[in-house]
């Protein structure tokens, strides 16, 4: 292994799922986030009760009044309430929604509640009538407790169930100190909830340059998760709150493993020409999964300085490192790509990579026979 790929050294397994979700979206505000769980300030925001709870019962069924009818209810001992009021021991709730949670027994659980009544689809069913709560907690959305969560888990909570009391002035107030709190939590649920929140607000409130002196310490610590620190610095760009190409920069040379492979991945969306000289420098090393990220990582269009070391590349040993260029080549698509492309479908000793670089040849001239005629297509008289 070579010194470049020993700073990319894997630290062990880290969801990536943030990272994914929000790194390739720097012209978008929200639709980006629609993939992800709902945040926990959501959540409890339509939560009727908020139950720290452990599970007694995961299947309990009860028969209703149809025939054969039956519904499947979780039976919980309630621990704690963290939001509205409950004097029982134990509270029984249906799951509804697509993908719901599976509990298991024993297991310590945040629950949300709803009313049934507020069901559109339960409110007048014959179930209503023996449950009185349901929770549509989706699977991914299953906050399992313990020590070292609990107390930071029921804060955090606590502090989004108290803004309903809150002016609006004092809301946002209340609601942008809890978001930058939550973004340095050593607890990825947490601190990954709050970064969605900071997406789903787009240009309101919840950051501004003043922040910036805990942000960038965030920005720089390794000790954050990988996903927060691009989710943060897509952020912080796109308001034009920092610099974006010499933090990319920055990510790269200092993150390591799964972290700087994703980090790739997510700069191939910011591209800059400080970026692209880093890339480059990595293409230099023996490390065949790190050099074909970072040829995928310069396959942005127009990117015609990456082209001489993309085109290069084609005489690796790697065929994945070849095949990575090949698609970067064709992602890039200015006259130079075309030709090494074609240079390559013609000449290379490989038959698959000149069969994969034929097939971006045709698309490169499909895309721009595409962009020639659309003008014509628009400008046509309508019958």
């Amino acid at each position: 292994m070579t010194a470049a790929f020993r700073r990319c050294t894997d630290k062990g397994a880290i969801a990536l799922a943030i990272a994914t979700a929000l790194a390739f979206s720097a012209g978008s505000t929200q639709a980006h986030v629609v993939m992800g769980r709902p945040t926990l300030s959501r959540l409890t925001d339509d939560s009727d009760l908020v139950v720290r709870a452990r599970i007694i019962d995961p299947a309990n069924e009860i028969m209703l009044q149809e025939p054969s009818a039956r519904e499947l209810v979780v039976v919980a001992e309630v621990l704690e309430t963290l939001k509205g009021s409950y004097a029982k021991e134990r509270v029984r709730f249906i799951q509804h929604g697509h993908g719901s949670l599976e509990y298991v027994k024993g297991e310590e659980v945040a629950v949300f509640l709803k009313r049934i009544e507020r069901s559109r689809e339960l409110g007048a069913s014959s179930v209503a009538k023996r449950i009185r709560w349901i929770s549509e907690q989706e699977a991914g959305s299953k906050f399992a407790l313990d020590a070292s969560v609990r107390a930071d888990f029921a804060a955090a909570v606590r502090s989004y169930a108290g803004l309903t009391a809150l002016q609006p002035e004092a809301r946002a107030q209340a609601m942008h100190r809890i978001t930058l709190e939550l973004l340095a939590s050593p607890h990825q649920m947490l601190s990954s909830s709050a970064l969605r929140d900071l997406v789903i607000a787009g240009d309101a409130s919840l950051l501004s340059a003043s922040d910036l002196p805990t942000l960038n310490r965030l920005l720089a610590s390794p000790d954050t998760p990988i996903g927060i620190r691009i989710g943060l610095l897509v952020e912080l760009e796109r308001r034009g709150l920092v610099d974006g190409p010499p933090r990319w920069v920055m990510l790269v040379r200092t993150t390591h493993g799964e972290d700087c492979l994703a980090v790739l991945r997510a700069g191939a969306a910011h591209p800059s020409t400080p970026l692209t000289r880093e890339l480059a420098a990595l293409l230099e090393t023996e490390d065949t999964q790190l050099v074909a990220a970072a040829a995928l990582a310069l396959g942005s269009p127009g990117n015609d300085t990456a082209v001489a070391p993309l085109a290069k590349l084609l005489r690796s040993d790697s065929a994945r490192v070849r095949m990575a260029a090949l698609r970067s080549l064709g992602r890039v698509a200015t006259p130079r790509a075309r030709q090494a492309l074609a240079d390559a479908a013609k000449a290379h000793p490989d038959a698959a990579t000149r069969r994969r670089a034929a097939a971006e040849v045709r698309v490169v001239d499909q895309r721009s026979a595409t962009a020639t005629s659309a003008p014509d297509r628009a400008s046509a008289p309508r019958n």
